[in-house]
């Protein structure tokens, strides 16, 4: 796929991305039986809401010549398949939800490479060097977290 896009047209829908996870992964925990896995997707819906918050922030600190950079985006779109076709019902384990926020999380940080791979002018590839390593830090978190409740 091929696109012409800003710098803000791509921060723009990575936070929509992490609130319709945050949504999704709330109802979810509405309708799971086990408490650890409630728990945990409680966990995951509080994390991509604050991830889509601390990118609003992001963004509002960014120069408005970086923000309407243009550029041509040659990816494959993220393979949100294993999101959607999982069958995360009212039998989900935590092993189960946990490897698809991973499959998610992949993708994001491959959205960000194939970014920083582009011809842009080094403030845009700042930015996206700088929710790269963001993005890293927070599977981790995401990681350890999720091995203490499965751990409860």
């Amino acid at each position: 796929m091929t696109n012409v896009q800003t710098a803000r047209d791509v921060i723009d829908q990575v936070k929509a991305f992490h609130r319709k996870l945050g949504d999704l992964y709330q109802g979810l925990s509405d309708t799971v039986e086990k408490e650890r896995v409630k728990i945990l997707l409680e966990y995951m819906s509080r994390h991509h809401d604050n991830l889509a918050y601390i990118m609003d922030e992001y963004e509002e600190g960014l120069t408005e010549k970086v923000l309407n950079t243009w550029f041509m985006y040659v990816h494959e779109e993220c393979d949100l398949s294993p999101f959607f076709d999982a069958n995360l019902g009212p039998d989900t384990t935590a092993q189960e939800a946990i490897l698809v926020a991973l499959d998610l999380d992949k993708c994001l940080m491959e959205t960000y490479e194939a970014m920083l791979a582009q011809e842009v002018p080094d403030e845009v590839s700042e930015v996206f060097e700088r929710l790269l390593e963001f993005e890293k830090k927070e599977k981790i978190k995401l990681a350890k977290t999720s091995l203490m409740i499965e751990d409860m």
